[in-house]
Formats: C-alpha cells, sequence, structure tokens
C-alpha cells in the first residue's frame, strides 16, 4: 500500500470536493491539480477549489505547463495520481512520472462517450444507466480498468442532479479500489476498437427542431443541458429560445406537421407536434426571461394552429 500513501488528484471541476474530503479523511491526499479548461466559470472553479485546499492545508496548483507541474510533483513526493471530473487532455509525460501509478474515475464504459461531456451524452441518448469506471491513465490504447459500479439514470435525472450523484458515488467506488488495490485485477477493454465519441457542444447540435427530433428526443435533450448549456435551442419564427425542461404528452395521434401548436392551457402549458407524438414546452429561456411556456406563448402571442 505504500504506493498510495501520497496521492495528487487531478480535476476541472468542484464536483470533485466530495472526493478529496475522502482522500483528506484518510489522510492520503497530498496536492490538488486544476486542469483549465475553456469554460466560462473556470475563475470560480479555481477559486472555490483553492479555498478548500486551503482550508484543509492541500496544496493547490493549476497545471499551466509540464515542467513546471513535474518539478512540483517532485517536490511534493506524490506516488500516485487520481484523476476525475477532469476536462483537460492527458499529458504522458505526467502520467510517466506516476511508473504505472496513475489511475481516473470514469462516468462511462471506456469505449463509450469517450472525450466531451460523457454525461450530456448519455441523458440525451436515452441511457438508464451508466458504469463509473476506474483505469489506468494512458494516452495509448487499449486502456485497462479494473472497477466498475452501475449508477442508474432517472427518467427526470437533469445534467446536474446526475453529475452530483456520480460526485457522491466516486468516493465509495475508491475506497473499494483503495481496500482492494493489491488484489486488483485489470483487464482492457475489448470495445475499444469501437470507440463512440462524445462530440463537443456547439450551437449547431444544441439547436434541435421539431421535424427532426421525436418528442422522446426533445424531453431528453432538455434534461441533459439543464441546467450547464441551457437545455436545448429553438430556433423559428419567434427567435431563438431555450427549451430547459420538456414534458411528453400521451394524447391521440394528430396529423398536423412538426412544429405546429396543438393546445396551449394553463394545466399542460405549450403542446407542439414533434417528428413522432407531441410535446409540452414546460420551461423556456427567453427574451421575457425564464418562464413557463404557457406564459411564454401568451406573452409572443402564440396560438394553438401556428407553426414555432
Amino acid at each position: 500500500m505504500e504506493q498510495i500513501s501520497k496521492v495528487v488528484l487531478f480535476t476541472s471541476s468542484c464536483l470533485s470536493i466530495p472526493t478529496i474530503d475522502m482522500l483528506i479523511q484518510r489522510q492520503l491526499l497530498v496536492a490538488v491539480v486544476l486542469v483549465p479548461t475553456q469554460t466560462n466559470n473556470m475563475q470560480s472553479e479555481i477559486g472555490q477549489l483553492q479555498a478548500h485546499c486551503t482550508s484543509q492545508n492541500i496544496q493547490f496548483s493549476v497545471w499551466n505547463n509540464d515542467d513546471m507541474l513535474l518539478a512540483q510533483l517532485d517536490d511534493w513526493q506524490v506516488s500516485m495520481a487520481l484523476s476525475c471530473f477532469n476536462a483537460g487532455t492527458q499529458s504522458q509525460t505526467i502520467i510517466d512520472f506516476f511508473h504505472g501509478n496513475a489511475y481516473g474515475i470514469y462516468p462511462a464504459k471506456l469505449s463509450d462517450y469517450q472525450g466531451t461531456d460523457p454525461l450530456y451524452w448519455q441523458i440525451r441518448e436515452h441511457q438508464d444507466n451508466l458504469l463509473l469506471t476506474v483505469y489506468r491513465l494512458s494516452c495509448e490504447h487499449p486502456l485497462q480498468f479494473s472497477l466498475q459500479q452501475s449508477i442508474a439514470i432517472h427518467p427526470f435525472d437533469t445534467y446536474q442532479s446526475l453529475a452530483i450523484r456520480v460526485a457522491s458515488a466516486i468516493p465509495q467506488v475508491l475506497s473499494i479500489f483503495f481496500e482492494q488495490f493489491d488484489n486488483l485485477h485489470w483487464q482492457s477493454d475489448t470495445d475499444i476498437e469501437q470507440i463512440k465519441v462524445a462530440t463537443a457542444l456547439n450551437y449547431d447540435n444544441l439547436t434541435l427542431s421539431f421535424e427532426q427530433y421525436s418528442a422522446v428526443d426533445l424531453v431528453a435533450a432538455a434534461r441533459a443541458g439543464n441546467p450547464l448549456y441551457g437545455g436545448f435551442i429553438l430556433s423559428g419564427k419567434f427567435g431563438d429560445f431555450n427549451v430547459l425542461q420538456a414534458s411528453f404528452v400521451d394524447q391521440a395521434s394528430f396529423t398536423e406537421p412538426a412544429g405546429t401548436v396543438l393546445s396551449i392551457d394553463k394545466s399542460q402549458g405549450l403542446v407542439v407536434q414533434t417528428k413522432q407524438g407531441s410535446v409540452a414546452l414546460d420551461i423556456v429561456s427567453c427574451q421575457f426571461g425564464c418562464i413557463s411556456g404557457y406564459r411564454f406563448a401568451s406573452l409572443a402571442n402564440i396560438t394553438a394552429g401556428m407553426q414555432l
């Protein structure tokens, strides 16, 4: 167990704080290294993580370049690297410093959703569970994993709620990892040749239409993007607006074209026909503010039979 006596945690998010606290309780954590990303809230992440580490007398650093970080790692005399909620690209130079004792915790099967925001894509693609996976860090394939824990994705889960539950589960998985460390069985992901890439999110793939997507797809997209990406974007005659919450409406089949407003009332709100099925736009963010679909329809003078 000597090789896990001094741990450095690599992360890009405050969602790693439960893991930080667990490592502190086990007297394993020496330092936290923040891996910068291009997100607008990175300064907030740095401030919160640094304040938390300072209060616990834990070293904190921002990864700016490999040479400076290697010097710090040598000074800290750390023996193991852990990575969770890390949105940055792994550096083989840094991984090699740990001589095989660098591990990541990934919220998906290794061959699935590699890339940006695996949580988002698993919700959007209607997955009902994810595999929290402990694996060896490497820039090469095949990747090796030792532990996997299934976490159910609730039909009402948003990006935020699922991320919080994943953050809470990581310390439990790592506790098992430490307890079984000397007897872990490492295996290669046999599906690694068929990697499913999690596409980077941008305006184009966040902008959906009633003509191309079903009601079930739109409900999932709203959940996946809430709140980090503002749900999904609808673009039409009323300009762009975001849908943060949507519900599938179970009613008789309609022959109206996709995009037709079927009904507007206080109970069901703004109901629209899609490629397949109808959907209620529950909460939207628009020029009028963050309001219900019913209020949006009233303020925008939308009536039944119109095309959105």
